[in-house]
Parts: structure tokens; sequence; C-alpha cells
């Protein structure tokens, strides 16, 4: 199953995600993970792109057997490229990736068409992801 919205790039819009998710989610046992982690995505995209300059930005939650996907899309910036910029970078600002990086299975980003980016977390059910031999996370890149 599949839920997709397009919230306006205000701070507001942060809360309205939490609240897709959990009716999106309303059984899934790591809807808490869930919902920090749109909360990082969506702030990250209302302060780091042109959907918190009056534009918008798009939350799509994919409820598949044994895992979600959540992405959100922004607007992008002119001229920025796709970067991850380690905690030590980042000192008291930009640990949100950081938090999402120990939540989530696997992530990662994209440029898409017309400067939008797009950054994608999935999470595995706890009976999938004990199944699976979890010793290390491959290597991930964000915005």
């Amino acid at each position: 199953m599949t839920w997709i919205a397009q919230f306006p790039g205000v701070p507001e819009s942060v809360g309205a995600a939490r609240k897709l998710v959990r009716d999106a989610l309303p059984f899934f046992p790591q809807v808490g993970e869930a919902e920090l982690i749109v909360s990082e995505l969506v702030t990250n995209a209302i302060l780091h792109s042109r959907s918190g300059l009056g534009g918008a930005l798009w939350v799509e939650i994919r409820r598949r057997r044994g895992f979600i996907r959540i992405a959100v899309t922004d607007e992008g910036s002119a001229g920025s490229e796709l970067s991850y910029r380690t905690a030590e970078e980042v000192a008291d600002f930009g640990r949100g990736l950081k938090i999402v990086n120990e939540l989530a299975d696997h992530w990662g980003a994209s440029s898409e068409v017309d400067d939008c980016r797009t950054v994608w977390v999935e999470l595995a059910s706890p009976a999938e992801a004990t199944s699976r031999a979890r010793t290390q996370k491959p290597s991930s890149w964000g915005v």
C-alpha cells in the first residue's frame, strides 16, 4: 500500500508528516522510529531546499511485506549537489542524518528531474530484521 502527500515548505508540515506516518502505519512496530525519521527528513527539506522558500515537498510511504519505505522529495537547491557531512563537520547542527542512519536499515538520496532531491529510508519489520545477518550496515550517503 502507498500513501503520498504534498505539504507546503513550512515548519508546521513536520507535524502533519508525522501524523501521516501514524495514520499509514498504525500497527507497524517501529512507528515511533518512522515518525522521527520523517521529522528529520521534512525538517531538512524545509531548511535546506527551495521547498522552505515558499515551495512544497512530498512524502511517500510504501508499506510492503516485511518493510516500509519512506521517501521525502524536496525542490532542491540551486547549484547544490548531494553531499554528506559527518557529525564532526557540523558540531552543533546537522545531526539529523546521523539519527536517520542509526534508525534505518537502508537509506540513500538521489537527484531528480528539475533539481528536486529525494531522500529515502527503509525500515524492516522486527521479524524480517532478525532473520537477516545485520553485522554491518552498508555505507549510505545523503543530502
